[in-house]
């Protein structure tokens, strides 16, 4: 199969769990093709190369930071969106968050409190950039499809509004290998998946030794065998 594997340019995941595959991997880190993701002038690139060496998958993992409840925020949303609109906080609401390290530099009038919104501002917009991206791709692209982010991310409900029609598939890293927390993930695809789950993990983030922010954009290479096997079967199907 070939594989555009999209923002797998830091750890790389996809490439490395599917050796025997034609995995071609974009983002703007270590990638087979260097390319911005929240350039749309990019899809056609990428539609383009489609043209000439068909995929057969599209695996994306788009940043979920300013998706994710990691930062979750009494009243709904998290210190990037509102969960009913998910649009991004002004600088007011946002001061009004009831989130520590927000309340901590209200409290205490700090100087870079500005430098700080920016900050969060700048994620967003980086959210919502590289999610119209892949899905603007996902439409242009028409084969099958994964989009993998947190099981209660808001992106999924994102793709949603966007007219995306997608299964919602479940997921637990600690289900494929002992080297992941539990981590309870979504993959939203056209194809429907029977994945393992589970309720308990062995690992524990005090055994990390290596790079966190690594270990939390991995994907166990168990998992992406297993997502990518229910592809295999349905082009083995269609030639069959």
């Amino acid at each position: 199969m070939r594989i555009l594997a999209l923002f797998d340019d830091g750890n790389g995941s996809v490439k490395k769990a599917l050796p025997e595959h034609d995995v071609v991997s974009v983002g703007i880190g270590n990638a087979d093709i260097v390319m911005d993701l929240a350039d749309m002038k990019n899809i056609k690139k990428l539609v383009d190369m489609h043209k000439t060496e068909p995929f057969d998958l599209l695996m994306a993992s788009p940043p979920c930071e300013s998706w994710s409840f990691a930062t979750a925020t009494r009243g709904g949303g998290n210190a990037y969106r509102d969960k009913e609109t998910l649009q991004l906080r002004t600088f007011d609401n946002w001061k009004e968050l009831k989130y520590p390290s927000i309340s901590k530099l209200v409290a205490r009038n700090a100087p870079e409190i500005s430098e700080v919104y920016s900050r969060y501002l700048k994620g967003g917009i980086n959210g919502d950039l590289t999610a119209l991206f892949v899905f603007e791709l996902v439409k242009a692209l028409e084969i099958p499809f994964v989009i993998e982010n947190p099981l209660s991310s808001m992106l999924f409900e994102r793709m949603t509004r966007n007219g995306l029609d997608f299964i919602k598939n479940s997921a637990c890293y600690s289900a494929y290998s002992d080297e992941f927390p539990l981590k309870r993930t979504g993959f939203a695809s056209n194809v429907e998946m029977t994945l393992k789950n589970a309720n308990t993990a062995k690992f524990r983030m005090k055994q990390l030794k290596s790079n966190r922010k690594i270990l939390r954009s991995a994907i166990p290479a168990d998992l992406i065998k297993d997502i990518v096997s229910y592809f295999e079967k349905k082009i083995q199907g269609a030639t069959s």
